[in-house]
């Protein structure tokens, strides 16, 4: 199985059926079938997203969902090298050097990939933002933008 860095935007259309990335990323993860790297700041933001959007059926689903993956670590992998204090630094870095326009968020996502994929490999970063994209095209990782 692959190993994938999918920034928030990816996990949430995974998780929430009426996303509008939702049937793209999921035709994805059937014919590549990764597991995703999970680590701190990922599962937080995406925690906090998914309570944001927990409003409906679909939200509830779609936190019910996440729940269950985090019990069973289906699909989500944790990299425990992956040290909140290291990874700002590393984003710290990489916002110094001459990069798109982008959020600090995705900065460290970028930052987060790279050092995975230094360290156990990476076989794509995974992305519904623009912006990110290229940012981690410029880092040197293998990108996936879903439009």
């Amino acid at each position: 199985m692959p190993l994938i860095y999918a920034d928030t935007s990816v996990l949430f259309a995974h998780f929430h059926p009426c996303d509008e990335f939702h049937d793209r990323v999921s035709a994805l993860v059937q014919k590549h079938a990764p597991d995703f790297v999970y680590w701190n700041w990922l599962r937080f933001e995406l925690r906090h997203n998914l309570r944001q959007a927990n409003v409906d059926t679909d939200g509830a689903a779609a936190w019910k969902a996440l729940r269950a993956a985090e019990r069973t670590t289906n699909r989500l992998r944790w990299q425990t090298e992956l040290s909140t204090e290291r990874l700002i630094d590393a984003a710290d870095e990489l916002s110094a050097d001459k990069i798109p326009v982008c959020g600090s968020g995705d900065v460290l996502h970028v930052a987060a990939a790279r050092r995975v994929h230094l360290l156990v490999g990476l076989d794509e970063f995974w992305t519904c933002d623009a912006a990110q994209a290229v940012l981690a095209e410029a880092a040197g990782l293998p990108t996936v933008r879903l439009k």
